[in-house]
């Protein structure tokens, strides 16, 4: 199991955890070697390649020889090992450069916010097998999400926006079965929706808005699900009518600003859904929307 013992320091945030994985009959020491800790040496290498591809940020330089200069470092004690440990990388603004593939060398990162840069997600994001959260915005990323995002099995919050990614998004996003929030805005991503999302039932609130989304929208992924889905402003051109049926449980999805089209059946106008959320198909890109509409 793993242990968490939180403590601050300026500079960096440190947080005290023991990292190991103990058996029932394995005991905690009780006191810590009186040898002074020191950063892992292969978090210390990758730091300071991610540092030199893209910092300086938040107006702080590195001093390489004290990390709690290292401004945007969560960092944690490793109690079986005598280390500290690098479980956080949080920048919110004032990168620039590409992400270097020396990311996803910080095995032990709970939490990764970077804010600005370009280049591409590192294909080995998978690696970062402890996140929990996951933001990558306001920058020129381009590409798509790699296939290996699936590997995170712990991750909660997955937040793209305000990104130039301009590719698919892989269907092993459906493996990410502690994920709760989702927020892919503003990006060029396109591409059908992914169906693996019917996977995730732990989601509680999915936004997809703005992105270039297009075809059949995969009414699976609302099945059985308390989630607000919104697909506004995408290129979705049909929405199976079985979703308004008020025997089909599931909430329904807003994708305003899409391109459905079509003549709306006769006894979709007489469901209780339709009457409470039609709004959510109302107003759709121009030379698009339903014809009969009363």
């Amino acid at each position: 199991m793993k242990q968490l013992i939180i403590l601050l320091y300026t500079g960096v945030f440190f947080t005290a955890l023991q990292l190991c994985s103990c058996s029932k009959n394995e005991q905690i020491p009780e006191t810590v070697s009186d040898t002074k800790p020191h950063l892992n040496i292969s978090d210390s290498l990758a730091l300071i390649k991610i540092y030199e591809a893209l910092g300086p940020w938040d107006g702080q330089r590195w001093d390489y020889s004290d990390y709690t200069t290292w401004a945007g470092l969560k960092a944690a004690y490793d109690l079986a090992t005598n280390e500290i440990r690098a479980v956080g990388l949080e920048v919110f603004g004032g990168i620039h450069g590409d992400l270097p593939d020396e990311i996803c060398d910080l095995t032990e990162l709970r939490t990764l916010i970077l804010s600005g840069g370009s280049g591409h997600i590192p294909e080995n994001i998978g690696n970062l097998r402890h996140l929990t959260y996951l933001s990558l915005g306001e920058n020129t990323l381009t590409g798509g999400i790699p296939e290996s995002i699936g590997n995170l099995h712990e991750l909660k919050q997955l937040r793209l926006m305000n990104t130039s990614l301009n590719d698919t998004i892989p269907e092993s996003i459906g493996n990410l079965e502690k994920l709760e929030l989702i927020c892919i805005f503003n990006t060029q991503l396109r591409g059908n929706v992914p169906r693996g999302i019917a996977h995730l039932n732990n989601l509680r609130y999915a936004v997809f808005n703005q992105n270039h989304f297009s075809g059949k929208f995969p009414v699976e992924i609302l099945e059985g699900k308390k989630v607000w889905f919104s697909f506004r402003d995408n290129d979705i051109t049909e929405l199976p009518w079985e979703v308004w049926a008020d025997s089909y449980y599931s909430e329904v999805a807003d994708l305003r600003g899409n391109r459905l089209s079509g003549e709306i059946p006769e006894w979709v106008k007489t469901t209780k859904k339709w009457k409470e959320f039609h709004g959510m198909v109302g107003r759709q890109q121009k030379g698009y929307g339903y014809t009969g509409w009363d």
